[in-house]
């Protein structure tokens, strides 16, 4: 009688603690609600996010199997910018969205690789007008971070869309960082 109970009492402990562990959905559901409160990012930024996701490798064994590898984000922006005003919001924004995973101490230990970089991200941002349409030719419609390479496309009155540059990260970087160096010459502080 009481080995039953003993193997009963096993069992429910058994149940229980499997039940109480990290799963596969815990970061799953982090990630998400991450991406979800990221109310001050888009304020900082001056952009409305429109879609999320993140992306687990569930293909390999743990620890890495249960850990975030990529998110995934789209952002709506109100401004009208050409290419090179484009490319700096989008590397200032990807700048700070890293320093907001990388910062955050809930979310580190769900990430597979810290600290987390521009690699792990499918970052885009969508530009329209105050009516909800596509900028059209003059300014950039979207830019998108999608593995190392930046895409940068226009919307042409006809509803159609066509990818006018294309630049990878380091570049779109490296162009950013003179520009602003630029400035700093041209106008020293006192």
């Amino acid at each position: 009688m009481k080995i039953k109970k003993y193997i009963l009492l096993f069992l429910i402990l058994t149940f229980a603690s499997y039940f109480l562990n990290v799963k596969p959905n815990d970061f799953y559901k982090r990630g998400n609600d991450f991406l979800k409160n990221s109310k001050k990012f888009q304020k900082e930024n001056n952009l409305i996010l429109s879609g999320y996701g993140i992306n687990l490798n569930e293909s390999i064994e743990t620890p890495e199997r249960n850990s975030i590898h990529k998110f995934y984000v789209t952002f709506f922006s109100k401004e009208k910018l050409n290419l090179n005003a484009a490319r700096e919001k989008l590397i200032k924004s990807i700048g700070n969205f890293l320093a907001k995973i990388n910062n955050d101490v809930k979310i580190r230990n769900y990430i597979y690789e810290y600290p987390f970089n521009y690699k792990g991200l499918h970052f885009s941002i969508a530009f329209y007008s105050e009516e909800g349409k596509p900028r059209k030719e003059k300014y950039i419609h979207s830019c998108t971070l999608a593995e190392n390479s930046i895409y940068y496309k226009i919307a042409y009155p006809n509803g159609t869309f066509k990818r006018i540059h294309e630049e990878t990260y380091e570049e779109a970087l490296k162009i950013v960082e003179s520009q602003k160096s630029n400035k700093e010459i041209k106008s020293p502080s006192e």
